[in-house]
């Protein structure tokens, strides 16, 4: 949430946000040299981010623009937000071979190249729907609920917890090791 009690679900997601969610996913790995942004501060503790977006640069997650920089506090574009999750699933191995049909959406034309790949595939594994009217809006802002959505059916889609045994300890397994699963 943004605090112990609120969860701003209209909030626009940041990409230094979504970097963190995805480092997290992948259960906080070790961080070794630089990344190449020159306005992501170099070093571990210099800036809340830099372990996730070094992480996420190095495994191929999330990449920055083109003038070397990565823009953390801006806003993450629904289109840009397929990608994440595109290469992720393709650094974890998982399927995606998903292919959506954009054809539906009046402003499927307004797709970067860069994420035709990545907006059929989030289609077609039902992470990404339209927002109604015909629209999927891939330069629009994700917040912070469409985003929630979508990590759901990732989950879901990837079988990352284990299943809900009726009359049982919710899927925690007594184990202790709860969280993701792969």
């Amino acid at each position: 949430g943004t605090s112990a009690t609120t969860f701003s679900p209209n909030d626009a997601t940041t990409r230094a946000q979504i970097a963190a969610i995805f480092y997290r996913m992948a259960g906080n790995p070790a961080v070794d040299g630089k990344n190449s942004f020159t306005d992501v501060p170099y070093g571990p503790g210099t800036a809340w981010y830099y372990d996730a977006v070094t992480w996420a640069q190095k495994n191929g997650i999330l990449a920055g623009y083109e003038d070397g920089t990565f823009h953390p506090d801006d806003p993450i574009t629904r289109e840009q937000l397929a990608v994440v999750f595109y290469n992720y699933a393709k650094f974890k191995g998982y399927n995606i071979t998903a292919n959506g049909d954009l054809s539906a959406f009046t402003d499927a034309g307004d797709i970067s190249a860069w994420a035709q790949e990545a907006m059929k595939w989030a289609v077609g594994s039902g992470l990404m729907n339209g927002k109604g009217n015909g629209i999927i809006d891939p330069k629009g802002t994700a917040t912070r609920a469409e985003v929630a959505a979508m990590l759901h059916k990732f989950i879901e889609n990837n079988k990352l917890v284990p299943p809900v045994v009726p009359g049982g300890d919710g899927g925690a397994g007594g184990t202790g090791s709860g969280g993701w699963t792969q």
